[in-house]
């Protein structure tokens, strides 16, 4: 016991204030984006017609594009500014963007063109959030934590998804799809509070007098580039993401099509997808360091490969529960072992474009393969799809040996 509570209290959670506050915004926000997403894919496949899987592959689309589209720009922004007003920004216009979204819904005015159109804009704040909350995060707590301060903020999505998967049904039968939308403008909020409440200084690191944006935006890519380990891995995801991304749009249509089941098993389906990738992720917050990384991300990618693939096979919704918890697992254990190795292995100054452009790069990929399965399914099957790419996935997990090594000594 007493093992125990000196393990608790040495937790990055535990002995850094402003983390703990930055925790507890972003799960509470990141709960709200989880009833949002569950209630855009109801809602299109309730509303759309005939073509709503293709619909929905496109809202999925849409909500991405702007990553790609200004993510390394906002990036290079964000290592120029202070972070915290970056990341006040972003959430105020988010929770006043999603707030809209709530009313035209209430109001009987929302239709497929304004849901593109204002999920465009929001999506277009998330990687100005993200980059500047990545670079903040060794400021926030010290080197020798982060690798357990790094495997507690990539926990936060999953954690909030536990949440988010378990209540969103009951919260959409309380409160419909625009209470959905209004409880995520109102987590966007808690996370505006709890950024307000953030003392530790976020200031940008000292540059170059005379520096231009344009010129701090080349020299970010030029690092990137010149890096050929971290290149290489950044590559590796975004092709990692082109065939694991579509299970964001086979799960609503595995209970809408494929068991012809209610919200309710929507909500079950992510709960567990989630669950296995938040109890990944919160065991990992208690470990110190890894060894052999790159053995860690051979191993999650093929566990990721096997349990996609055993969808296919699935006789019962049970069934579909256990490998969907094994999934997210998975994933779980290899992002945090890559976010640690880039909190480790690159500079403070550096960080904030280099996070812009990992997330650029593998996002840029999901309005493809979002439209592409949508296509996939409407044309030949959900089981299709879900086949060819978890034999993707598969092949892909025997390149990861081949990758050059980054120099992390964590």
């Amino acid at each position: 016991m007493r093992q125990m509570n000196e393990t608790l209290r040495s937790h990055p959670l535990a002995l850094f204030p402003d983390f703990r506050r930055m925790f507890a915004g972003r799960v509470v926000s990141a709960v709200g984006d989880k009833f949002f997403s569950m209630a855009i894919a109801w809602w299109v496949l309730s509303e759309a017609g005939a073509r709503s899987k293709l619909h929905l592959g496109l809202v999925m689309a849409v909500n991405v594009v702007p990553v790609v589209l200004f993510g390394p720009l906002l990036g290079t922004l964000s290592d120029r500014s202070d972070k915290r007003r970056v990341m006040l920004a972003a959430d105020g216009a988010r929770a006043a963007l999603v707030g809209l979204l709530g009313l035209l819904l209430w109001s009987g005015r929302l239709n497929l063109g304004w849901l593109y159109a204002v999920c465009f804009l929001i999506s277009g704040f998330g990687p100005l959030f993200e980059s500047a909350e990545a670079a903040s995060l060794l400021r926030l707590t010290s080197e020798e934590k982060m690798p357990q301060a790094v495997a507690a903020d990539s926990s936060i999505l999953q954690l909030s998804n536990v949440i988010g998967s378990a209540l969103g049904s009951v919260l959409m039968a309380a409160a419909g799809v625009a209470g959905a939308f209004l409880f995520n403008a109102a987590g966007y909020l808690v996370s505006f509070c709890a950024v307000w409440g953030i003392r530790t200084g976020l200031e940008p690191e000292p540059r170059e007098e005379g520096g231009s944006f344009i010129s701090e935006f080349r020299e970010g890519l030029a690092y990137i580039a010149g890096n050929r380990p971290l290149l290489a891995l950044i590559l590796a995801f975004a092709l990692f993401n082109f065939f694991v991304g579509p299970i964001l749009i086979l799960i609503p249509m595995i209970v809408k099509f494929t068991l012809k089941e209610s919200v309710t098993w929507l909500a079950v389906f992510e709960t567990f997808f989630a669950a296995g990738s938040a109890a990944l992720g919160v065991a990992l917050s208690f470990k110190r360091s890894y060894g052999g990384i790159y053995g860690w991300f051979f191993g999650s990618v093929l566990a990721v490969g096997l349990s996609f693939g055993g969808l296919y096979f699935a006789a019962d919704k049970w069934s579909v529960c256990a490998l969907l918890f094994c999934a997210g697992a998975a994933l779980g254990a290899g992002n945090a072992v890559a976010l640690t190795l880039f909190q480790g292995v690159v500079p403070d100054a550096m960080k904030g474009r280099f996070f812009s452009v990992l997330t650029t790069l593998a996002y840029a990929v999901l309005p493809l393969t979002f439209m592409v399965n949508g296509l996939l399914a409407e044309r030949f099957s959900v089981g299709f799809c879900i086949a060819a790419n978890s034999c993707a996935v598969l092949a892909l997990s025997f390149l990861v040996p081949l990758l050059p090594r980054a120099d992390y000594k964590g």
